[in-house]
């Protein structure tokens, strides 16, 4: 084997750090530290097909895996990032438990065994559609507002006062000026 066919094998594969990210351009590149010598901007691999496409920003200080497929440091792909003492698994990850954890302090987690979804959000979340349908048993603690109208199939159930600034109607009609002192049903 010639040295320069032995050199080539050697580099298929490297470990380095990233010194810059075109992240913040919404681009999935950036520059590798790899021993003394920064590489140009090389693509990051993605989740990315014509069905779906995801992006996770890269930044600086990530140590990463870079391929060189024919053994060359100009023509390589960042193959993903690494665990190390700096960016350690995130708290609760498992063999049956998926994990995310964003830098804000955001959590999206999924458990297959106890079958939860769980999401810890460190501000807003937001939900943009056409239609929303829930079918669960659901408990709800905080406050609830509805712009809109309101229609319930079922009972509605409170343990505290219900007010309102407009009227009340029953299939009867209106119920906002109703009294009766004697106990007489309304006709």
């Amino acid at each position: 084997m010639s040295a320069e066919i032995f050199r080539r094998l050697n580099n298929v594969v490297s470990l380095g750090t990233i010194t810059e990210s075109k992240s913040a351009e919404g681009l999935a590149l950036a520059r590798v530290k790899i021993g003394e010598r920064v590489t140009d901007f090389l693509p990051m691999m993605q989740h990315s097909s014509s069905f779906k496409r995801c992006a996770t920003p890269i930044l600086p200080g990530e140590q990463v895996v870079v391929l060189f497929p024919q053994g060359e440091g100009d023509f390589g792909i960042i193959l993903g990032s690494l665990f190390n003492k700096g960016a350690k698994e995130p708290a609760g990850y498992s063999d049956t438990k998926e994990v995310c954890e964003f830098e804000d302090g955001t959590v999206i987690s999924y458990d297959s065994v106890a079958k939860k979804l769980t999401v810890n959000v460190a501000a807003t979340v937001e939900v943009v559609a056409q239609t929303v349908n829930i079918t669960a048993t659901t408990t709800h603690t905080g406050d609830v507002s509805v712009a809109g109208n309101l229609s319930v199939d079922g009972a509605i159930s409170s343990t505290g006062d219900i007010s309102t600034d407009a009227n009340v109607n029953d299939v009867k009609g209106s119920l906002t000026n109703f009294s009766t002192t004697d106990g007489a049903s309304r006709a």
